[in-house]
C-alpha cells in the first residue's frame, strides 16, 4: 500500500480510494482541477510493484487507517471512493480515528449480496485474471485496448495495476465484492455517482435509498464505469467542488 499527495500541507484533505487495477495516480488530473485541496490518494496493496497482498478488506482497512495516523492525515473535508474503493469509504466513515465530514462514492459496485454468489466471484475472478494474463502477455496490446475505454495515462497506470496483481490477491477480491453487502450507520451526507450505461445502477439506487434516504445519486449521461472522471475532470472537480461548500 503507498500513498501519494497533491497540493499543499495547509489545505483542505481529500482522501481518495481507488477500485481494481486503479491507482493513487490516477487522480492526479483530478488533484490540479482541485488545487484548493490537499489530495491524499491510495493505491490499495497488490496493485504496484513491490506491495503486499491484499489479505482482506479487513486488513488493507487497518493497514490504510494505521498509515493514515502515521502520516498525519485524520481530518477530510471528503472521502471519494471509486468502484471498490466505495466500500472502503463506507468503512472509514464509521471509524472514529477519523473526522470525515462527506463521502463522494463513484462507481456501481454491487450493493446488495446477490443469490448466485458463486456465479458473480467466478465471473469476477475469471474476466479479471484474463486481463491481468493479457497485460503480462503483451502490455502494448493491452494498453491499446484500455484507450478504447479511457483518455490520458490511465491506461498506462492501469497496465502496472494489472501486471502486479496476484491470483492470489484477486481471489481475495473477488470473493469480497460478490459478497458485500451496502453497510449501514454512515452519518456523514453522501453523494453517489454512476455512469449512465452502468447496469445495475437501479438496483443500486434502491440499497442506497433504503438505507440513507437522504443520500443524492447522479447519473452521467453517456459513461460507463468511471468514465466521467476519467473523460472530464474539470466537470468532475467542479461537481466535488460544489458538493463540498454545500451545507450539511
Amino acid at each position: 500500500m503507498k500513498i501519494n499527495e497533491y497540493g499543499k500541507n495547509n489545505q483542505q484533505k481529500i482522501l481518495c480510494i481507488p477500485g481494481v487495477f486503479l491507482s493513487g495516480e490516477c487522480f492526479s488530473t483530478l488533484a490540479e482541477a482541485l488545487p484548493e485541496y490537499h489530495m491524499v490518494c491510495v493505491t490499495m496493496d497488490g496493485f504496484h510493484p513491490g506491495c503486499g497482498e491484499f489479505e482482506s478488506p479487513e486488513q488493507q482497512t487497518e493497514k490504510l487507517i494505521a498509515m493514515l495516523k502515521n502520516a498525519g492525515h485524520t481530518e477530510f473535508e471528503a472521502v471519494i471512493g471509486l468502484s471498490m474503493g466505495t466500500i472502503f469509504a463506507v468503512r472509514l466513515a464509521k471509524r472514529p480515528e477519523l473526522k470525515i465530514r462527506r463521502l463522494i462514492l463513484d462507481g456501481a459496485v454491487n450493493f446488495y449480496r446477490s443469490k448466485y454468489k458463486w456465479v458473480v466471484q467466478t465471473a469476477i475472478y475469471l474476466i479479471f485474471s484474463y486481463f491481468m494474463k493479457s497485460a503480462r502477455k503483451n502490455p502494448q496490446k493491452s494498453i491499446k485496448t484500455m484507450r478504447k475505454i479511457y483518455v490520458g495515462d490511465w491506461p498506462e497506470k492501469m497496465q502496472v495495476c494489472m501486471e502486479s496483481l496476484s491470483l492470489s490477491s484477486l481471489k481475495v477480491m473477488a470473493e469480497f465484492l460478490s459478497d458485500y453487502k451496502l453497510e449501514p450507520g454512515v452519518k456523514q451526507p453522501m453523494h453517489l455517482l454512476y455512469g449512465e450505461k452502468e447496469d445495475n445502477v437501479s438496483i443500486n439506487s434502491e440499497v442506497v435509498w433504503a438505507l440513507y434516504p437522504k443520500a443524492e445519486i447522479k447519473v452521467i449521461p453517456g459513461y460507463s464505469h468511471l468514465g466521467f472522471l476519467n473523460h472530464e475532470p474539470d466537470n468532475y472537480a467542479k461537481l466535488v467542488r460544489d458538493f463540498c461548500v454545500k451545507k450539511e
